[in-house]
């Protein structure tokens, strides 16, 4: 058996009372692919990493699958396996790009903060869903008018 470990970047939020059917579920998805889950670790996107003191703020969470496989995984079987546990699709994009297409041997990154976030466009700074759901999560009343 060989040690294999799968990241996968979740964009959504992961109640704790949920946790363990989560992990459950994707054991079931590795099993019935003959692969065999050791441990999982998972951590929030925005939690600071061991070696970074600052907290950031995260939208998700990022997770460490640790596997055993009956052999040696390609690049592309990880990527894929990846995909299958629920990985980001934009970042499964990206990631079969640097695989298939610049050939990067460190193409399965987690980033453990924003590096960098393209300009948002005025329009969206104007967006009536987008500020109804910016009151959601800071509580406000919703659709309430302003004066």
């Amino acid at each position: 058996m060989v040690k294999e470990i799968l990241k996968t970047d979740v964009d959504s939020s992961l109640l704790e009372e949920w946790k363990e059917a989560y992990i459950e579920s994707r054991r079931v998805i590795l099993a019935s692919l003959g692969f065999s889950l050791k441990e999982t670790i998972i951590r929030s996107s925005g939690e600071a990493l061991p070696w970074i003191d600052e907290k950031t703020k995260g939208k998700g969470f990022h997770c460490w699958w640790h596997v055993e496989s009956p052999r040696p995984l390609s690049d592309l079987e990880r990527l894929r396996l990846q995909f299958l546990l629920g990985d980001d699709p934009g970042r499964c994009w990206i990631n079969y790009l640097r695989i298939t297409q610049r050939h990067n041997p460190k193409w399965n990154k987690i980033f453990g903060y924003i590096t960098w976030r393209s300009p948002q466009d005025p329009r969206c700074k104007q967006c009536r869903l987008l500020r109804l759901l910016e009151e959601l999560k800071a509580g406000e009343e919703i659709g309430k008018k302003e004066p």
